[in-house]
């Protein structure tokens, strides 16, 4: 796709929003010490100006590739957009202020902020599901390249509504909530006890369940079925392909449901648990072992026998 048609499309500009806002933040990392819960009140925007714009690029190149006759192509893509920068706007006013964005409800600000978050994202999840929808219809899509598309964006929506686990509140902050004392509404963390030092620049907890953790996962792994599918595009179709790219996005869906499973329980991905751990390493090595035989194929397939 040429620039010009790349200029054309919101997304692409949202990414390159992203880009400018991650720039622009990395000096105050440096700049401004403040930090909140332990953490420089500046990561937080960079981690998500990051997470927007490589989920920008990705689908604007699937839309433009594979939707370009969608009549609403661009109306979805504004959606996104718009929905995605209030996310943003809002995660770095608050880290301007040295205040939370998400699970705070001190003030009547915090709380608005909170909840024009949650219905942002929440119109944003509808919209990217529309775009699985679409990309599921297309008859004209190779096979094996929709069953990539399909499974990523799929996966990625999966992890966007593993989010809305977080914002319940939880049972002794209802018990705040009744004797009026307004704090927190959900957290990431699930478990007890003390959460550990979190992970570099991530901040996921080590010891604690931390949603956050497959939330990303799944997210970030529409990236390797956007890419497998770009690659796959420049391919003849076969069967086998498709084979393995399905076998693929089970495991990794699998191994996300199998993440939420364990925050679920209490119990941080880091804590290297024999049964959790034995888990991922099968399923990693035999998504391995299927990107390899789906690399390994010809690029063309011979259709007549040669004597």
């Amino acid at each position: 796709m040429e620039f010009a048609n790349y200029r054309k499309q919101p997304l692409f500009w949202n990414g390159i929003a992203m880009a400018v806002l991650t720039v622009a933040i990395l000096p105050l990392l440096i700049l401004d010490t403040r930090t909140l819960l332990g953490v420089n009140v500046w990561i937080k925007p960079l981690k998500f100006s990051l997470s927007v714009g490589l989920y920008s690029f990705t689908t604007v190149w699937v839309i433009y590739a594979f939707l370009k006759d969608w009549k609403y192509k661009n109306q979805i893509q504004t959606v996104l957009t718009i929905t995605s920068l209030i996310e943003i706007i809002l995660i770095t006013l608050q880290a301007a202020r040295g205040e939370a964005s998400h699970f705070n409800i001190t003030t009547t600000w915090n709380q608005i902020v909170f909840s024009i978050m949650g219905t942002s994202i929440s119109i944003f999840w509808i919209f990217h599901l529309w775009i699985g929808y679409k990309i599921f219809q297309k008859k004209s899509i190779p096979l094996s390249v929709k069953e990539s598309l399909v499974w990523g964006l799929t996966i990625a929506g999966f992890a966007m509504i593993i989010g809305f686990m977080m914002t319940s509140p939880r049972p002794e902050q209802l018990e705040a909530m009744k004797a009026g004392i307004l704090e927190t509404s959900g957290s990431h963390q699930f478990g007890s006890g003390d959460p550990g030092k979190g992970l570099l620049f991530f901040g996921w907890s080590t010891k604690l369940g931390d949603m956050r953790v497959p939330h990303f996962f799944g997210m970030h792994v529409m990236q390797i079925f956007v890419f497998l599918a770009a690659y796959l595009s420049k391919k003849l179709d076969s069967l086998q392909s498709q084979i393995f790219v399905r076998f693929t996005g089970i495991l990794f869906l699998l191994m996300n449901v199998t993440m939420v499973i364990q925050t679920l329980n209490g119990e941080s991905i880091f804590s290297f648990s024999p049964i959790y751990m034995g888990l991922y390493c099968i399923s990693a090595f035999l998504i391995f072992l299927c990107l390899l035989k789906i690399i390994s194929q010809p690029k063309e397939y011979q259709n007549q026998v040669v004597i």
